[in-house]
């Protein structure tokens, strides 16, 4: 996780400025079934290909994250989970630990951290269902309600996750066959459509993405409009869609603005792409947000980047002061207090 790893509440351990939004729990002991999980990547892929099922993969920190063993007490460490799990699913657990006496005990560490880089794993625990061959069909997270209720969602996934897999390879394998004109026209639109009613973790949203992102650059102001709400709004917009919803909504008037800002704070890496990032926030907070919840997260950031990699005292200050406006009389008030005053000196 880089220095400017985004604010992701209750699954990540951040800097010293994170907030704690419930202290980790003891390591869960391990369950008797423990042995059923692989700690090998490729080893399970080979397991899974052999057995002829899917893959559930769970991205844990075992010794440092709360929600991981939480999720491990609750769910992992039953019988009634697993026995219904194992029907369809090969079971692994990649761990990436904190203590050194655990990570001596990873297989390889190495090949975790590719798997984590290739599936967009940005907080933990990040629980993926996928093929053999590395197709994600499903995401899922810790959630209350104990093991039975964690293999339904799980099995419906499989179910649903499949059929939409379908519907991708299908929607892709027609916008290779067809030609420039209305047949194509048609195909994007369909792909529009079906991005719209789509989240940015739902299975095949990138390639739904792809083609719609041809609508963009469309002569139908309708459907150049219905494509960046819908590629925005899926966490799935280039530069150029980018530079259209800004051209399309100003002044913030139909929230595009702002989902652009938040999307450009996801993908801060380095100075430059943070300092870029908090002009924008300037420029945003001037126009007027529409999103509180995504306004407290983007402040926080600004907040916690300006203090930390970008060592820049007054514009942590001023991002601090405007975090405590903005969350003054809510529940989270309290939960900043102690960051923001440390901030201040």
């Amino acid at each position: 996780m880089n220095n400017f790893s985004p604010l992701i509440l209750g699954l990540l351990t951040l800097s010293p400025l994170a907030a704690q939004v419930d202290a980790a729990p003891a390591p869960a002991a391990p369950a008797k079934s423990n042995h059923v999980w692989f700690a090998d990547f490729d080893k399970a892929v080979e397991a899974a290909t052999a057995q002829k099922k899917d893959l559930l993969v769970d991205f844990t920190g075992s010794d440092w994250c709360g929600w991981c063993i939480k999720l491990h007490e609750e769910v992992f460490a039953h019988d009634a989970f697993l026995q219904s799990a194992q029907k369809s699913f090969v079971l692994v657990a990649l761990d990436f630990p904190n203590a050194e006496e655990i990570k001596a005990k990873v297989p390889n560490p190495k090949r975790n951290q590719e798997l984590a880089q290739k599936y967009g794993v940005q907080g933990y625990p990040t629980v993926l269902l996928m093929t053999p061959a590395g197709d994600v069909f499903g995401k899922s997270g810790y959630a209350p309600g104990g093991p039975e209720k964690y293999a339904e969602v799980i099995n419906g996934m499989l179910e649903t996750g499949k059929r939409r897999m379908a519907e991708v390879a299908s929607l892709t394998g027609s916008f290779t066959k067809v030609k420039e004109g209305k047949e194509r026209d048609a195909v994007v639109a369909t792909a529009v459509t079906m991005l719209a009613g789509m989240t940015g973790e739902d299975v095949g949203v990138d390639k739904v993405a792809e083609i719609a992102k041809n609508a963009v650059a469309s002569t139908d102001a309708a459907i150049v409009e219905q494509a960046v709400n819908a590629l925005v709004k899926a966490g799935q917009a280039d530069a150029a869609t980018q530079a259209k919803a800004l051209e399309l909504d100003p002044k913030n008037e139909k929230g595009l603005y702002e989902m652009i800002v938040k999307a450009k704070m996801t993908s801060v890496q380095d100075d430059d792409s943070a300092k870029a990032f908090l002009g924008d926030l300037d420029k945003l907070v001037a126009l007027g947000i529409k999103n509180k919840e995504a306004l407290t997260e983007m402040l926080f950031n600004a907040m916690r980047w300006a203090k930390g990699p970008l060592k820049d005292e007054d514009a942590a200050k001023k991002w601090a002061t405007a975090l405590e406006k903005h969350v003054e009389g809510t529940p989270e008030a309290q939960k900043y207090a102690d960051m923001i005053k440390q901030v201040r000196g």
